[in-house]
């Protein structure tokens, strides 16, 4: 059985690289627990943005160490409303 703890989107910080020009929103870490595991056949949860309250059903983008050239177009890499990435959480 999985783990019930929300996957933080601080996980998701190497897929999504891109200039910011945003100011206060913070630089996502990256924890070791995601750094062995295929993260390639998750389940949809409900992801929730902490900053602003949006909330939708899909998945937070996480980088895969098994398979590092394979992306899933539907992850969210940061929240549509307020563009956070930092503050994005998977509820199971």
């Amino acid at each position: 059985m999985e783990s019930i703890t929300p996957v933080v989107a601080a996980a998701a910080g190497k897929v999504y690289i891109k200039a910011s020009t945003r100011v206060g929103r913070g630089v996502p870490e990256i924890n070791s627990e995601y750094e062995k595991k295929c993260s390639c056949r998750r389940d949809k949860t409900i992801v929730f943005c902490r900053a602003c309250g949006y909330y939708c059903n899909g998945r937070i983008r996480i980088p895969c160490s098994v398979h590092p050239r394979v992306t899933f177009l539907l992850d969210i890499s940061e929240c549509p409303r307020c563009h956070s990435a930092v503050f994005l959480d998977e509820h199971h």
